[in-house]
């Protein structure tokens, strides 16, 4: 049977690369599960939660109840792991939030909207879980299945708290703002009147192109609305397993109109509550059976990837190690995530590709090839790169 949704996966499409219009934060990797009640989340979340990192492995991280740290799934770390067997062994994670189910009129304060709001303010991404299943056990609030209907209702309240908020701030810029002939000051003025056009009109912030200086502008206001989403269909058991539901062309239509590039995924709470019951041997007999498999790895990756992040690799005996950082990072930027005194003193990067090492089998093989390079402070690193820096531990200390 075919993967429900994945029935395109062998043509080419053009997929929208929307820049990060969030607020930026040093290595973030927070995604909250939101939608309204009843709809899955937090069957999802604890999926999420059976799967996390034991705890001992991120002692600076300590785990709320509705915080689950998930690591991200990725071929070649596991490769690396076989090749080098190194006493540790650290993945990159994805921190997952479940969020206080939404209602219309949160952006007012109506059921739990404030904690909403503030839980979401939080977070860097969303998992906007859509109901498209019936259950007669399971009341749904709005008192029917609609999924397009319950995406608007998020879609509008996350849209009337941000107008709200860039109402009260262009008011308090004042109408001389406009006339002002400080430039920054008119620059952001415009900024803010154009987010306020824009969500009157009825379409999220980050549906509309924006210059270079806008984005600087959106990504300090931290809107809910220019954070980006991943939309997360929970069809039935029995629709999971027969591979279609009935509503999953609406969903995209909407999906590809309102939020264009994001990614639409399918999946199954009860279905992937079912197999992680499971031992593996059952599961992977189960899987075979039903020629399906789970989604919870494509979502923790369409999460990470949703906040333009990569990683990039140290490895040796040691240790093999992911470290995560937003694409388009330096060098010396992507040293300091180790030790800030590596990107003070940061010398250069002794840089090869994960896929010429996989090629060529091994790190001597990689500089007989010449595929080892010296990299400067002006090197982008790529997403799988193996480094090692070289630097002056003095070099960041002032005589």
């Amino acid at each position: 049977m075919a993967q429900m949704g994945d029935n395109e996966k062998h043509k080419k499409k053009h997929v929208i690369e929307r820049p990060f219009l969030g607020k930026l934060s040093k290595n973030s990797c927070r995604i909250g599960i939101v939608g309204l009640p009843n709809v899955g989340k937090s069957s999802l979340f604890n999926t999420f939660s059976q799967k996390q990192v034991p705890a001992e492995n991120y002692p600076f991280c300590t785990i709320d109840p509705n915080r689950a740290i998930v690591p991200v799934p990725d071929k070649r770390f596991t490769h690396l792991c076989k090749h080098y067997k190194p006493r540790s062994e650290v993945q990159a994670v994805l921190e997952v939030w479940d969020i206080a189910g939404l209602v219309k009129g949160a952006s007012e304060g109506k059921g739990l909207g404030n904690e909403f709001l503030s839980n979401i303010q939080a977070v860097d991404a969303i998992y906007h879980v859509v109901r498209a299943f019936k259950d007669s056990n399971v009341e749904h609030v709005e008192g029917s299945v609609d999924p397009v209907r319950d995406m608007e209702i998020i879609a509008s309240e996350l849209r009337q708290k941000d107008l709200a908020l860039m109402k009260k701030k262009l008011d308090h810029m004042g109408k001389g703002a406009k006339r002002s002939n400080d430039k920054k000051i008119k620059e952001e003025c415009d900024v803010v009147e154009k987010i306020v056009n824009t969500l009157e009109a009825g379409q999220d912030v980050q549906a509309v192109d924006w210059t270079n200086r806008e984005i600087e502008h959106l990504q300090e206001y931290n809107l809910f609305s220019a954070k980006p989403v991943v939309f997360l269909v929970n069809v039935s058991d029995k629709d999971w397993l027969q591979g279609r539901n009935k509503h999953m062309e609406d969903i995209k239509k909407w999906c590809n109109e309102k939020y264009p590039g994001s990614p639409v995924i399918p999946f199954s709470a009860a279905f992937e509550k079912k197999i992680l019951e499971m031992d593996a041997e059952t599961s992977e007999k189960y899987l075979q059976e039903n020629n399906t498999k789970s989604q919870l790895n494509k979502i923790i990756n369409a999460g990470y990837h949703a906040l333009h992040l990569i990683h990039f690799f140290t490895a040796g005996e040691d240790e093999v190690k992911c470290w995560t950082i937003r694409q388009g990072t330096k060098a010396p930027q992507a040293a300091g995530t180790i030790h800030s005194d590596m990107e003070n003193g940061f010398i250069c990067a002794e840089t090869f590709a994960y896929d010429d090492f996989k090629l060529y089998g091994s790190e001597q093989e990689v500089k007989t090839q010449g595929k080892y390079h010296q990299n400067g402070k002006n090197y982008e690193v790529q997403d799988g790169d193996i480094l090692f820096f070289k630097f002056n531990p003095q070099g960041g200390k002032k005589k």
